[in-house]
């Protein structure tokens, strides 16, 4: 299947505009676990569009699109917990 020129397109431009923002908040709230779950948050988001548009996976069968969107999620997460265990021991 062809990919519009339009969705990929627009899916750029949200891997920038997501960049950006994570940039700006990774500098703002100076790395706590507030920023990091919001840079890891648009981390995921963007894998997932990477995922979807770029590797042509949005019509692939849902097993494989659960099992890449878990092991984004996963991945995101243990990174998230790495960065708050710190905090928790004070």
């Amino acid at each position: 299947m062809r990919v519009s020129t339009y969705r990929v397109t627009r899916a750029w431009i949200a891997l920038v505009v997501l960049t950006l923002l994570s940039m700006a908040a990774a500098h703002s709230i100076a790395g706590g676990v507030i920023g990091s779950g919001l840079v890891l948050t648009a981390a995921v988001a963007k894998g997932w569009w990477m995922l979807m548009d770029f590797l042509k996976l949005r019509h692939a069968p849902s097993g494989w699109r659960n099992l890449l969107a878990t092991w984004l999620i996963l991945i995101a997460a243990s990174a998230w917990i790495a960065a708050a265990i710190p905090l928790l021991h004070g």
